[in-house]
């Protein structure tokens, strides 16, 4: 899969321009700065994740230039986010949003349902930190 944003967007999975209602309001799906622009080919069992806060996340975008340039290992993944749990005045449940349901991406979505689940950056901050530092303490 090929995910690319131009300008203010929107953002594109295999050159379909993706509906993106969850885009925290005020935000656009793709950013101009320096990290917000790019288009990468996302290898065989990575992800590319994007925080539903654009304009305030540190996401895939922002970690090109690290060891992994921002590709997460699926393997590295626990599962499917299914609540929003902050900040708290916005607890909720969180369904799979209509993004995977859009003319020209199912099959690709289908395909990688992991990738497109990681895309969308629905996987809760907080809870994905306590898990990860629970578990440094476990090891530690």
């Amino acid at each position: 899969d090929t995910v690319e944003c131009n300008g203010t967007g929107p953002l594109k999975l295999n050159g379909k321009p993706l509906d993106e209602p969850y885009v925290f309001q005020g935000n656009t799906p793709c950013s101009v700065d320096e990290g917000g622009q790019f288009k990468v080919k996302v290898p065989k069992d990575k992800l590319w994740v994007m925080g539903d806060h654009r304009q305030a996340s540190a996401d895939s975008r922002y970690h090109q230039t690290d060891r992994n340039q921002g590709f997460v290992p699926v393997d590295n993944v626990i599962g499917r986010a299914f609540v929003i749990a902050w900040p708290p005045n916005r607890w909720s449940t969180l369904s799979v949003p209509d993004t995977f349901h859009q003319s020209g991406i199912n099959a690709a979505a289908s395909a990688t349902a992991p990738a497109a689940l990681g895309l969308v950056g629905a996987f809760p901050f907080v809870l994905w930190r306590r898990r990860r530092l629970s578990a440094e303490r476990t090891d530690g």
